[in-house]
């Protein structure tokens, strides 16, 4: 039998019963409260701290907006991980994340250090070094040399050149291991160089029409331009005709450190600045004298250091235009070059025209330095300093002009220039009695003169970046090198000037004197270049252009045909041999990379003493000594014997009994062939050595 028990509401609707009645006995046991605190949540949630995440009021203080932490919204997990640059802070001034946020300027520390890694040691101790680098300071400083100090310097004179050697080497294998870290200060030169060469480019577009050009003729570098009968060629003659511009009163040659700190903040602002056109200082009245006594030759500085150095370096100028008149009365001819067009290749070169630019731009500016300035009449006057601000400072209703920092303002003067005018023979001598003379008019800027009077002039001034400021001075390239004596000699002065930079920082390196002599020194033992010989192909070449046509021309030069100049005319028609000169001038951006492949290599001057030599108390080209004061012995290579070929056992005979004499002559003899292979052990590894040497030195 199958039971059904009665729900709740049979029940009620049986005996009448509400249906609240069994909720109320059900939950008597529980106290509901007061009627004000139902439906609250618990006291917990009241209960949190301000600083809670779910708390309403601090989320909403605290929101921020996605977009402004965007980088660490998408990247969170890296972000403690690595240090992204561009999460770090800027320079305002230009827009570059310093490499060192915090510098202690009170202590006199040490920026450089020599790259030494293998902790080699010199063979010469601190006391030996000391005295040696005191005879080099005298020397540069043009200071008498300490007798000691000398005797040390010509005793250690082996052991020196041996040790410059091995250094040399060292140097040339750690830039080649780290040559994009060395240079990568230079991408911000090569930045502005390419705004500079856009400015360059735009004067040449408006002055010069789109024509078309094509090869007409080769002509052979100076190199190949050797006469059959040996002669030499000198500058004759000199005479400075006109001056006219600014030119500098500086009466100490020494670039400040304000100065080059300042320009490598605000180098774009001071170097991209139009240049003023120059004035034509060769009048035709003087070009129509000259022609009746002979041909004329009108041959920029920059000109002449094209024809004499074209296809040394590739950053050098590669195109200029040529002009060829005849005058109608002598049938003389007037061959007049122009300025060549900007370099398309950065390098070192470009680096120091940039910087060359912008610390004249940036001296130009009132009470930066004295100025003279040349009237074309010849005249000459002090330029009195210009007050910084012309207005009054009480002008309530001068106008306020806010301008971003990378932006060409008009209160940055456009540089002050000057140009001068030289009149010179170029004579070459054979090995009779015959000579040839070249006039030739050039034009070049005088740097500075050192006092009012205008007697001593400062023949010439570089400055001249130091790409490996931690090994030493540089010696000078040979464009540089030839630049600096073609001004001292058309200058007629003794005394030139280069200011060595450094090219990571822009620091001051060392203030280097230069003169004739020291220069044709430098020539003939880095380059076995001789002027006079060279002077000698410039002659050669000259009479070669007399037998070119009548007509203008382009100079060119192509690393196809590395041994020729090729003259170029304008053809009507277009030809696929042919080029166009806006296409030339922009088809390509001046850039790196060709300088950063290429095996260039300047090696370290074993003769100047730096900022890093007196630092660190170096002497350069050489280890660092020990600390103890000991010098280290050079380690003897040892020459591998070759292993002495297997023989058949031979008889053994009956001991012979040697006589005293007969056993003296005997070691004798070993004696004596034992101390003859030992020297041809070692000249066979002193030779090996100078193999490699060379080689390094010839790149």
């Amino acid at each position: 039998m199958i039971c059904s028990i009665p729900t709740n509401e049979q029940l009620c609707l049986t005996t009448k019963v509400p249906p609240d009645r069994f909720d109320m006995e059900k939950d008597a046991a529980l106290y509901g409260g007061n009627s004000v605190f139902r439906n609250q949540p618990s006291y917990k949630v009241f209960n949190k701290s301000f600083e809670h995440v779910d708390d309403a009021l601090y989320t909403l203080l605290n929101e921020v907006d996605p977009e402004v932490l965007r980088m660490e919204l998408k990247e969170t997990s890296d972000v403690f991980k690595s240090f992204n640059r561009n999460s770090a802070l800027r320079d305002p001034r230009n827009n570059e994340v310093p490499e060192r946020p915090i510098r202690d300027l009170s202590t006199v520390t040490s920026l450089y250090s020599f790259p030494n890694p293998l902790e080699r040691h010199s063979e010469l101790n601190l006391t030996q070094q000391a005295a040696c680098m005191r005879v080099l300071l005298a020397w540069q400083r043009r200071q008498p040399v300490d007798e000691q100090d000398f005797v040390v310097w010509q005793a250690t004179e082996k052991k020196r050149c041996n040790e410059q050697q091995r250094v040399q080497k060292h140097i040339h294998d750690h830039e080649n291991g780290s040559k994009e870290v060395i240079y990568a200060p230079m991408k911000s030169l090569v930045a502005v160089y390419r705004k500079w060469y856009e400015l360059g480019v735009r004067k040449l577009i408006q002055a010069y029409p789109n024509d078309s050009y094509m090869t007409f003729s080769g002509l052979p570098q100076l190199p190949q331009c050797r006469s059959l009968n040996s002669q030499t060629a000198s500058i004759e003659q000199v005479e400075l005709e006109r001056t006219v511009g600014r030119v500098r009163l500086w009466r100490e040659v020494k670039v400040r450190h304000e100065a080059m700190r300042t320009l490598r903040l605000r180098l774009d602002r001071y170097a991209t600045r139009e240049a003023r056109e120059p004035v034509q200082l060769l009048r035709k009245e003087d070009k129509e004298l000259e022609l009746e006594a002979g041909n004329v030759f009108v041959l920029p500085l920059d000109s002449l250091l094209m024809l004499l150095t074209t296809g040394s370096y590739i950053d050098l100028p590669t195109e200029m235009f040529v002009s060829l008149r005849e005058s109608p009365s002598s049938r003389h001819k007037c061959m007049e070059f122009q300025s060549p067009f900007p370099a398309r290749n950065c390098g070192w070169h470009t680096n120091s025209l940039i910087l060359k630019l912008a610390y004249g731009a940036y001296i130009s500016q009132p009470g930066q330095a004295e100025w003279l300035d040349y009237n074309i009449n010849g005249a000459v006057q002090e330029v009195p300093n210009e007050p910084a601000c012309d207005k009054s400072s009480i002008d309530l209703h001068m106008v306020y002009k806010p301008q971003a920092i990378d932006q060409q303002s008009s209160d940055v003067l456009d540089g002050n220039c000057n140009n001068a005018l030289v009149s010179w023979t170029l004579r070459s001598k054979g090995e009779g009695e015959e000579c040839n003379d070249f006039q030739i008019f050039s034009t070049l800027s005088i740097p500075a003169v050192r006092d009012s009077n205008v007697k001593d002039p400062l023949g010439c001034h570089f400055i001249k970046l130091e790409n490996k400021p931690d090994c030493g001075c540089e010696i000078m390239s040979k464009y540089e090198l030839i630049s600096a004596w073609l001004q001292l000699k058309l200058l007629r002065v003794e005394m030139g000037h280069c200011t060595r930079i450094s090219l990571r920082d822009f620091e001051p390196m060392l203030e280097e004197k230069l003169t004739l002599m020291s220069l044709e020194q430098q020539l003939h033992d880095y380059y076995n270049t001789s002027m006079p010989q060279l002077l000698s192909n410039l002659c050669e070449f000259l009479k070669l252009l007399d037998t070119v046509p009548v007509g203008d021309y382009l100079l060119r030069y192509s690393p196809k045909y590395k041994d020729k100049f090729l003259l170029c005319i304008v053809t009507k028609e277009a030809t696929p041999q042919s080029f166009e000169l806006h296409k030339l001038l922009t088809e390509s951006s001046p850039s790196d990379q060709a300088f950063l492949t290429q095996s260039s290599y300047l090696p370290i001057s074993p003769t100047l003493c730096g900022r890093l030599h007196e630092e660190l108390q170096l002497l350069p080209c050489a280890f660092p000594a020990k600390a103890n004061g000991r010098s280290v012995q050079r380690r003897k290579v040892v020459v591998p014997r070759p292993e002495p070929s297997r023989q058949a056992p031979v008889r053994r005979q009956s001991l012979k009994k040697w006589s005293e004499t007969q056993s003296r002559e005997l070691r004798r003899r070993h004696k004596a062939g034992q101390k003859k292979r030992a020297r041809a052990r070692k000249k066979a590894a002193a030779n090996e050595e100078k193999i490699q040497l060379e080689k390094i030195m010839t790149l």
